[in-house]
């Protein structure tokens, strides 16, 4: 008896890690499958009639930094940005953003997301780079900062 309780714990022991392994990787995938889902939201949602949604996608700390076209950085927090995109939907019939060579770096609970950025407004395309960094909570994934800088910045 004494000798099939030692075999049991020794495959407990040996099969305890592959278990466990198991269940980060089933983790993990859930979790880059919800940052994925956080950035599709951060093209979808913007939009006149789902800024709020939009909104909701980042941390109430967040930090939006740009290079200003007077050569200094503008830093933005929340609602200074929001308020800027709600302005720029208050002014324009169209307006929407795209992503391409979209690049996420994740680690534990944290990733940065690289992409080159394509700003529609009323048709003309405006180029540039973005870049986030995301934050995983037990609320989610989060935006904490973003910054983004025009190709050619507009005159």
């Amino acid at each position: 008896m004494k000798n099939i309780l030692i075999k049991l714990i020794s495959c407990f022991l040996m099969l305890a890690p592959i278990a466990l392994s198991y269940a980060d990787e089933l983790n993990s995938s859930e979790s880059s499958n919800a940052l994925k889902k956080v950035l599709n939201d951060y093209i979808e949602l913007y939009r006149k009639d789902s800024l709020n949604q939009w909104a909701a996608l980042f941390h109430p700390s967040v930090i939006v930094t740009f290079p200003d076209k007077d050569g200094t950085v503008a830093v933005r927090n929340l609602q200074e940005f929001l308020t800027r995109q709600q302005n720029f939907f208050a002014n324009s019939k169209s307006i929407s953003e795209r992503l391409e060579n979209v690049q996420i770096f994740e680690g534990r609970r944290m990733a940065r997301v690289v992409a080159d950025f394509i700003f529609v407004n009323e048709g003309a395309e405006s180029k540039g780079k973005l870049g986030l960094q995301l934050v995983e909570s037990k609320d989610g994934w989060k935006i904490v900062a973003v910054i983004f800088s025009y190709d050619h910045p507009s005159s």
